[in-house]
């Protein structure tokens, strides 16, 4: 029991360390207590369920590293891709990915509101950041000449 509350408590501070503004984490809070009531409104399900499913649901094991070369007054990038090693960062990757698409969603509404909808869908396997995640697949496997570099 007391290593499941630890869970939620780590899972709890991860949300608000994300949806932090300015280092201000009293921001945070509240975007996290007026979407997690929001959320509790809009579902059948626990709160904590459907943002784990989200979660995992978002979920990517690539990312894209990007590397600005400069050669004197030119400048290129070189993106390499490479795997997400370890759980925590993978569930940091798919928190900002949530947000990210959240924030996107510019409409007359809140951001605690788009999070919510973003969150449902993302559940549902119908967001813009699972979407995101599949592009985002797509291009490194297409690319699988740059795997083989990778150290296991």
């Amino acid at each position: 029991m007391m290593l499941k509350k630890k869970k939620v408590t780590i899972l709890k501070d991860k949300l608000i360390n994300v949806f932090m503004k300015n280092g201000k984490k009293f921001t945070g809070e509240k975007i996290l207590l007026k979407s997690s009531k929001l959320l509790q409104q809009l579902s059948k399900k626990k709160n904590l369920n459907t943002v784990k499913l989200a979660i995992i649901n978002t979920t990517s094991v690539f990312k894209l590293n990007e590397q600005v070369m400069k050669k004197g007054k030119r400048k290129s990038k070189k993106i390499t891709p490479s795997f997400i090693v370890k759980d925590s960062l993978r569930i940091l990757t798919a928190l900002k990915s949530i947000q990210a698409s959240a924030k996107k969603n510019k409409n007359s509404m809140n951001f605690h509101k788009n999070l919510v909808k973003e969150v449902l869908a993302s559940a549902s396997l119908k967001s813009q950041s699972i979407e995101q995640k599949a592009k985002l697949q797509n291009q490194i496997l297409l690319n699988k000449r740059y795997l083989s570099r990778f150290k296991w």
